[in-house]
């Protein structure tokens, strides 16, 4: 068998044992459902191919972690699929993270969203009643990577502080969160896109 047809077929089990000491991995084998819980879509909207989420982006909804956390580091990549999107560069697709997730209020969770929105990624802000001070909302961070590469977060939460990493540098940081923990979510707004290398480490109160 070719080289680089072995390198492929190894990548997605490579990419899980390389977790560092601490974090686990939030991605499931071969079906979202064995660690998400959907809300607002279909099964059919995700699916999972060698160590990525796919997600058609139609229609709107989310993944649900099984679990709640307060205390923790998230990291993430996720990256949209840039073949047929002709908005740019007036408007770019949306999606994103909840956190801290609660019950569900017109669609969406009780909850902090760090956005995923490609020309809005880094914000950080309540969503249907939640609040934290401190955090800003709105473009941050420009011509960070090429539209459809792999953008990355590093999302730590801590008795109430949340701090924002995208692709290695802090741009959003903000305190005093109402709800203080909760449910992580991974959305499905409008447009294809991926997700990959969801881990989470789990920080002493």
């Amino acid at each position: 068998m070719p080289l680089l047809i072995i390198l492929a077929l190894l990548t997605p089990a490579l990419l899980q044992a390389q977790l560092e000491p601490g974090f686990v991995s939030l991605m499931p084998k071969n079906d979202v459902q064995e660690l998400w819980t959907i809300e607002g879509t279909p099964p059919e909207t995700w699916s999972v191919k060698d160590g990525v989420i796919a997600c058609t982006g139609k229609p709107n909804g989310f993944l649900r972690s099984k679990k709640t956390y307060k205390n923790y580091v998230l990291r993430a990549e996720w990256r949209f699929e840039a073949e047929g999107w002709t908005g740019a560069p007036e408007k770019w697709p949306n999606a994103g993270f909840f956190i801290h997730a609660h019950e569900v209020k017109d669609a969406w969770p009780r909850s902090h969203e760090v956005q995923g929105h490609f020309g809005q990624a880094g914000s950080l802000f309540g969503v249907r009643g939640g609040t934290i001070k401190g955090a800003r909302r709105g473009p941050l961070v420009k011509n960070r990577i090429r539209f459809g590469d792999w953008d990355r977060y590093e999302i730590t939460s801590q008795n109430g502080s949340v701090r924002v990493v995208l692709n290695g540098e802090l741009v959003n940081e903000g305190v005093e969160a109402d709800p203080s923990e909760g449910h992580i979510c991974i959305q499905s707004e409008g447009w294809p896109l991926f997700y990959r290398n969801i881990a989470i480490k789990v920080l002493p109160d």
